[in-house]
């Protein structure tokens, strides 16, 4: 069941709470070094015994069958060919053997290097990642989501003001001074009559703007049902300031009534949550907690008229 104070917050605003910065790009990290090998031998009697045996039997097999002469060239060939190779290995076996020594003593020296690269990779990934930095990312993304909120487009609003909405104003400029602005109006597409907040905090330095509401549960005068769970009225309304960046913060009229002070310090604390920064709400620390209330359904609204509800808390 929804409750009151009813507070949205468009999204785009609310991934900034969780945004974080991206991490460094490492363009020219090496790989891991690899560990050299085994010593090289003068002379690799297994490969060379190895080929030997390779070459000695297709030999045999054809001079078996009568050809002795090819049997006995292939196999002169192929000795002649191990015998290059073997003095191959015998006469480059120094500079395999210093090449060798080379990458082993080269080794610890790379593999510190490599190590070294990344404790600095971690470090400036972690420094990347450090509570300031992300405080940092975090404002100035705020302040490029804030700057496509739409502002309003006039300022000569007729909705009515009512007792209630008179006496809460003296709260929210008392508490918001310079910030809170009456008949505001945004034009709404395709229609003749604009949409106007009750209330508009506007922080021109942020570009933040909040839509505050106040809902009554019928009109006075007719005992209409209003501001009712699902009302679609409402949900309109609502999307229309979201789309825009607008936050939207509705209050139940008995709660500014009751708790003007309270009601005023939600609207601290939900810019406080968006901003990241709590210096707003030192002002407030003497001040309760806002007690949510259940928002009323329709049936329950035009009970609420009947029994003239709005008369137990206003004059």
């Amino acid at each position: 069941m929804s409750q009151y104070p009813i507070i949205l917050i468009p999204g785009e605003i609310e991934r900034v709470k969780s945004a974080l910065p991206p991490k460094p790009i490492f363009i020219f990290t090496e790989p891991l070094p690899q560990q050299p090998g085994a010593e090289p031998q003068k002379l690799n009697t297994t490969v060379i015994a190895v080929e030997a045996t390779v070459a000695t039997v297709p030999s045999v097999a054809i001079a078996s069958q009568g050809g002795t002469v090819p049997g006995l060239l292939l196999f002169l060939l192929t000795a002649g060919a191990i015998a290059a190779q073997a003095w191959h290995q015998i006469t480059t076996y120094p500079q395999r053997k210093q090449k060798h020594d080379g990458e082993v003593a080269d080794y610890p020296r790379k593999l510190k290097r490599h190590k070294q690269e990344e404790q600095e990779q971690e470090k400036e990934v972690k420094a990347a990642r450090s509570p300031e930095r992300v405080t940092e990312f975090r404002y100035k993304l705020l302040l490029e989501v804030l700057s496509q909120t739409v502002p309003h487009d006039g300022n000569s609003g007729v909705a009515k003001e009512g007792w209630a909405e008179a006496q809460f104003c003296n709260y929210l400029n008392r508490h918001f001074s310079g910030k809170i602005h009456k008949k505001l109006t945004l034009t709404i597409p395709d229609f003749d009559y604009p949409y106007s907040p009750d209330f508009a905090y506007i922080d021109q330095g942020l570009n933040l703007r909040i839509d505050i509401e106040i809902d009554e549960p019928y009109v006075y005068h007719t005992g209409k049902p209003t501001h009712y769970v699902e009302s679609s009225k409402d949900s309109k309304r609502n999307n229309f300031f979201i789309n825009k960046g607008w936050v939207v913060i509705r209050f139940s009229e008995e709660q500014i009534v009751r708790c003007p002070d309270s009601c005023c310090k939600t609207v601290a604390q939900i810019i406080a949550q968006v901003t990241e920064n709590n210096l707003i709400l030192n002002q407030f620390a003497s001040f309760s907690e806002l007690q949510p209330m259940k928002q009323w359904t329709q049936a329950e609204a035009m009970q609420m008229a009947t029994s003239s509800y709005r008369k137990k808390y206003c004059k």
